[in-house]
C-alpha cells in the first residue's frame, strides 16, 4: 500500500528511497566530489517533485565541478518564491480592471492623455449637455470632447472628491480649457444653464410651486394637487401638506414624467439634504419647520445661523416665536414684511403670535443654507432681531427687549424714508 497524502505532505513515505542513499550508489568518485559540496538539507515539507529537482541539481553541480565549470548554487525555494509573486500580479491586474470598468477610476484617460488645466478657463464658451443618469466618466468625456476640461480622469477625480454633488441634467454654457474643479463648480450654478428647466426658488409656498410646475410641464395644477403626502412617503404629522419637502432647484423633468414622479424627485432632493446633515429621522419635520422660518425671515441668507439661534432660544424659554412670515402664510400675502393687528388675531395654528412653539408643519420650501442653519444654529444669546434695511438686508440682533425696541426705531425710520417698501 502506498503512503497517505498526509505522509507525502509532512514527511517521507516508507516506500520512498532516501535521496542521499541513491547518490551514494554512484560510486566512490561521486562521494569524494560530494564531500566538497554543501550537504543537502532534508526538508520534510518538500514534495516528491521538489526532491527530484533537487537531486537533479546536485548531479548537475557535480558534473560541472568535474568538468571545471563554474558551479551553480541550488536554491529549492527559488521556484516556490515565484508563486506568490505571480499571484500578486494577477490580483493587481484583476483589481485594476475592475476599478477601471466599474468606477472609471485609477487609470489615465487614453482619450485625453491625462492632466488638467488651471483656472477658470478662456473667454470662449461652448455648450455641453448632461443627460439624466450620466455617470461621472460620461460627463467627463463630454467635457473633454467640447474642449472644456483636459482629461476625463481629472473630472472623475474632482467628482470623487465632492461625493455630495448632485448635477442636474440639462445644457450648460461653459468656458473652454478650465480646470476640472472649476468645471464641476460651473455645472452646479443655475446661471450657466441654457434655456429649459423649471426654476423653483427658495421660500415658495406649495401653491406657488404647483403653478410653476404646471407652467413648465404643461400639466394642469389639479394633477399636482391630487398627489398626497402619504404617496410621497412624508410624515403623518404633515396632515396631507407638502410644504417644506419640495426642494427648491432647477428641474429638467422628462415630458413623460407624471406629476407624482416630479414631486417624488423634489422630495428626494430634500431628503438627500437632510441626510447629508445627519439629521435624525425623528427630527426631520422639526428641522424643516425651523428651516422654513429661517428661509422666510432671512431671505438674504447672511444671518441664517443667528435667526435659527433666536428660534431655539425663544423655544427654550417658552416664548412665542412671533414671526410675521407665519402670519403672511395664513393670509397668503406677499410684498410686505409687516403685519397688522387684525392679521395677528387669526386663530390659525400657524399664528406664532398667538400660539407658542413651532407651527404644525413647515410653511415654505427652504433651501440648503436654511436647512443647514436650522440643523446647526450659530451659538449666541439672542432672543430678538429686526431687519433695519430692507434693501441691504442689514439685521440687528439683541438679547433684551429694551435693545429690541431701540432697533425697531431704526427700522421705522428706514420705512419712513422708503415708503411702500415695508
Amino acid at each position: 500500500m502506498g503512503s497517505s497524502p498526509r505522509d507525502r505532505l509532512f514527511g517521507r513515505a516508507e516506500d520512498e528511497v532516501d535521496p542521499s542513499q541513491a547518490v551514494r550508489r554512484e560510486g566512490e568518485r561521486g562521494a569524494q566530489t560530494r564531500a566538497a559540496l554543501p550537504k543537502a538539507r532534508k526538508n520534510p515539507a518538500m514534495t516528491r517533485r521538489e526532491r527530484r529537482d533537487r537531486d537533479e541539481a546536485l548531479r548537475e553541480a557535480e558534473r560541472r565541478r568535474e568538468a571545471g565549470e563554474t558551479s551553480v548554487d541550488y536554491n529549492p525555494n527559488r521556484r516556490r518564491g515565484m508563486v506568490p509573486l505571480v499571484l500578486a500580479l494577477v490580483l493587481v491586474l484583476v483589481g485594476g480592471t475592475f476599478a477601471w470598468r466599474t468606477l472609471g477610476l485609477g487609470l489615465p484617460s487614453f482619450q485625453s492623455q491625462g492632466g488638467d488645466y488651471d483656472g477658470a478657463g478662456e473667454d470662449e464658451t461652448v455648450e455641453v449637455k448632461i443627460n439624466k443618469g450620466d455617470a461621472g466618466s460620461t460627463i467627463g468625456s463630454s467635457l473633454v470632447e467640447a474642449g472644456v476640461t483636459k482629461s476625463t480622469s481629472a473630472f472623475v477625480e474632482a467628482m470623487a472628491a465632492n461625493p455630495k454633488v448632485n448635477l442636474t441634467p440639462g445644457t450648460y454654457k461653459l468656458r473652454k480649457k478650465q480646470s476640472a474643479e472649476s468645471a464641476l463648480t460651473a455645472l452646479q450654478d443655475p446661471k450657466n444653464r441654457v434655456g429649459g428647466g423649471i426654476v423653483i426658488q427658495e421660500g415658495l409656498w406649495q401653491s406657488e410651486i404647483f403653478a410653476k410646475l404646471s407652467k413648465g410641464s404643461g400639466r394642469p395644477v389639479s394633477e399636482y394637487e391630487k398627489v398626497t403626502a402619504n404617496q410621497l412617503g412624508l410624515p403623518k404629522s404633515m396632515n396631507g401638506k407638502l410644504e417644506g419637502w419640495l426642494f427648491p432647484s432647477t428641474y429638467d423633468f422628462d415630458k413623460s414624467m407624471t406629476a407624482k414622479e416630479q414631486l417624488q424627485a423634489m422630495v428626494k432632493n430634500t431628503k438627500d439634504q437632510l441626510n447629508s446633515l445627519n439629521v435624525r429621522a425623528d427630527q426631520l419635520q422639526e428641522v424643516l419647520t425651523k428651516a422654513s422660518i429661517v428661509q422666510a425671515e432671512s431671505p438674504a441668507g447672511a444671518d441664517d445661523g443667528k435667526v435659527a439661534r433666536v428660534i431655539e432660544n425663544r423655544l427654550d424659554e417658552d416664548m412665542p416665536l412671533q414671526m410675521d412670515s407665519s402670519v403672511h402664510y395664513i393670509i397668503h400675502k406677499r410684498g410686505t414684511v409687516t403685519t397688522s393687528n387684525e392679521d395677528r388675531q387669526s386663530d390659525s395654528p400657524y399664528n406664532t403670535y398667538k400660539h407658542k412653539g413651532l407651527p404644525p408643519t413647515p410653511y415654505n420650501s427652504p433651501g440648503a443654507a436654511a436647512i443647514k442653519a436650522a440643523a446647526n444654529p450659530t451659538p449666541g444669546p439672542w432672543k430678538y432681531f429686526v431687519t433695519v434695511n430692507q434693501e441691504t438686508g442689514e439685521t440687528l440682533f439683541s438679547e433684551t427687549y429694551d435693545q429690541q425696541l431701540e432697533n425697531e426705531k431704526k427700522f421705522r425710520e428706514w420705512c419712513q424714508k422708503n415708503p411702500g417698501k415695508c
